[in-house]
């Protein structure tokens, strides 16, 4: 064969091994465990405000939702039906019981996303559900690490992750 010949058809081969892996892409990893058991410690209280049901927990403050941060993890609390007066979130401890992974979820911007949707009890066995995500992009598809959910909730809870 003519050392030309065989220069294209190595030259074609890295090409098309170039071409398919960056078509083929990586797959997405896997989520980060949050574990049944881990408990969220209310540090400082926080106001519910009226008429809302739900909190948005980014960079260690409370955010409304149209003031979130794009690139950065967020976490909402839904907290239950909305009240005409709001109401104070007080200390406390609550338990997660179950966590699911989405990701075809949704953010707050309607974007889809990769959400970690949490469930806890409180001492008095009320149900409550934090989904925790980048809120605008799929960031590939990635899920928020436990770190992330301390970073987002961490000016006013405390994340102990369960063994």
């Amino acid at each position: 064969m003519d050392i030309k010949f065989v220069s294209i058809l190595v030259l074609s081969a890295a090409v098309l091994v170039g071409c398919q892996s960056t078509i083929k892409g990586d797959p997405a990893p896997p989520p980060q465990d949050v574990t049944p058991g881990s408990t969220f410690t209310v540090t400082k209280e926080f106001l519910v405000p009226s008429g809302d049901s739900s909190v948005y927990f980014q960079d260690a403050r409370l955010y409304p939702q149209g003031e979130i941060q794009p690139d950065l993890p967020v976490c909402e609390l839904m907290t239950g039906p909305a009240t005409a007066d709001g109401w104070v979130m007080t200390t406390r401890t609550f338990t997660v019981s179950n966590v699911e992974y989405d990701e075809d979820g949704i953010g707050p911007s309607g974007a889809k996303t990769s959400v970690t949707i949490i469930h806890l009890r409180d001492a008095s066995n009320v149900a409550y559900q934090m989904s925790c995500m980048f809120p605008f992009k799929s960031q590939g598809a990635r899920f928020v690490t436990p770190s992330e959910i301390q970073s987002a909730v961490g000016g006013y809870m405390n994340l102990k992750d369960a063994p």
